[in-house]
């Protein structure tokens, strides 16, 4: 059975209901409505939906079917007139979930009915510390321990490391940043600090959330709809710390994201899925971050080891983009991670295994989480500064050496010219000096042929003689 792509809103006393389900037999399709639940079948679609709330079915529901496009839509009233049903438009925790596991209900704080349940006790913590020194696991909240062995060596383009199942994760931030060390290159950074013109076009960028037109009233289109009806209902037990490195590893997740739009002037490309996935230590090094601070510093390393564009000032723009999106909320940052989700499955270099580590995951979990957490994520990045000194790249010696070497270029020039400028002055004296003996010599020339034709003409001198002494005098 197909599960058919369908829609919910509200308004003070109802709820509306939208399937689209083209090509089916409308004589045998059935509707039920039992509280919160609300069941359509007609094949070869099933749907089965727990509300928020509770709807009836009276004699004023109402039910229609548009043949042009293949939608049904349904009017209920809501049981207790005025209640406002929370997330509606979260399309993948209204299908009927799965059962939630047995716990101890004395260790847990129900966060939301959904499914996301939280631990609420200090011991549990503990031993998740103790723990983690000791596990192999990765994936969405280091779920996952056997499901993909190897997956590391049979990825290599998209994995740094290789064999996460052999390496623990308090180690794996260790490892990562020695091998961002090997690979940062102070002459493409240093390229990048001087090379203004090539970065201003990016710097200048206004990232589409941050747009003045932008429209801050989403809503998924039928594309997104689509990707978040097929995912399953999920229930999460975390303990706060497993919850807090959830949240950690979108930062990351989200600030490579927010590069990609910045670099590629809102127009991702075929890149921008290397991009996304190499500036994650999350999705690259199966890292895990207890820290706002600890993974920022992270993100701003890797954007200047590895994309083409290594900026210091770039970083911090990202930084902003990161804040402002965080800020318009839970919605539209479930919409940027369906467009990382679309660009993993298209990509060629077989992305989609982050997909089924990651990515889905996080689709199905943000829907349960509450729209404040958002919020004070976003406030939280926005109070941390990140500094050069703070990335462990000696960029600051790095640009007072390049700094030196420019000074000392510019002092050479500066030499050299003056030099030149004393070679230009002279040049002048230098020539009038060489017109002057020329003169002498063609003078002395004239005095010997002078002399020559006195003597021989020597008869006939005397007046002339005379008269030039008169003209002279």
């Amino acid at each position: 059975m197909l599960t058919p792509r369908f829609k919910l809103s509200q308004d003070e006393n109802h709820v509306f209901i939208t399937v689209h389900a083209p090509y089916t037999n409308i004589g045998e399709s059935e509707i039920d409505i039992d509280g919160e639940n609300f069941l359509f079948v007609s094949s070869p679609y099933f749907l089965r939906l727990r509300l928020p709330g509770k709807i009836v079915e009276n004699d004023r529901s109402k039910g229609s079917y548009i043949c042009d496009s293949g939608d049904f839509n349904f009017t209920f009233d809501k049981e207790t007139p005025g209640e406002h049903f929370e997330n509606l438009d979260m399309i993948t925790s209204l299908l009927a979930p799965r059962d939630i596991p047995d716990v101890n209900p004395n260790l847990v704080e129900m966060l939301e009915e959904d499914g996301v349940n939280i631990s609420d006790n200090e011991d549990d913590d503990k031993a998740c510390a103790e723990e983690e020194c000791n596990k192999y696991s990765y994936g969405f909240a280091n779920k996952i321990s056997t499901d993909f062995k190897d997956v590391g060596e049979e990825f290599p383009q998209i994995f740094e490391l290789r064999v996460p199942e052999r390496v623990p994760i308090a180690e794996r931030n260790e490892l990562r940043e020695k091998y961002e060390n090997h690979k940062f290159s102070s002459d493409h950074y240093l390229a990048d600090l001087y090379e203004e013109e090539l970065l201003a076009p990016h710097l200048a960028v206004v990232t589409e959330w941050c747009a003045p037109d932008f429209n801050k009233e989403i809503d998924f289109t039928d594309e997104e709809v689509s990707v978040l009806k097929e995912l399953p209902n999920k229930h999460y037990l975390l303990s706060k710390k497993e919850q807090k490195q959830v949240f950690m590893g979108l930062v990351d997740i989200l600030y490579g994201y927010c590069y990609d739009k910045r670099t590629t002037q809102n127009e991702s490309n075929v890149e921008s899925s290397w991009t996304i996935n190499k500036l994650s230590p999350t999705l690259s090094c199966f890292c895990t971050f207890n820290d706002t601070k600890e993974v920022l510093i992270a993100c701003y390393r890797r954007a200047l080891v590895f994309p083409i564009f290594r900026n210091f000032e770039l970083c911090t723009k990202v930084h902003k983009d990161l804040v402002a999106l965080l800020k318009i909320g839970k919605k539209y940052v479930i919409k940027c991670l369906i467009s990382v989700f679309t660009m993993f499955n298209l990509n060629t270099e077989a992305r989609y295994i982050l997909n089924q580590l990651y990515i889905k995951d996080y689709l199905i979990f943000l829907q349960k989480c509450r729209a404040e957490e958002f919020d004070q994520l976003s406030d939280e990045i926005d109070n941390i500064e990140i500094l050069k000194k703070d990335l462990g790249l000696e960029l600051e010696e790095l640009e007072a050496a390049a700094e030196m070497v420019k000074l000392e270029e510019t002092q050479i020039m500066e030499n050299e010219m003056a030099v030149k400028m004393a070679h230009m002055s002279l040049l002048p004296g230098l020539k009038k000096a060489t017109y002057m003996s020329s003169d002498e010599t063609d003078d002395s020339t004239d005095s010997d042929d002078s002399s020559t034709d006195s003597s021989s003409d020597s008869s006939s001198s005397d007046s002339s003689e005379w008269d030039s002494d008169d003209e002279r005098s």
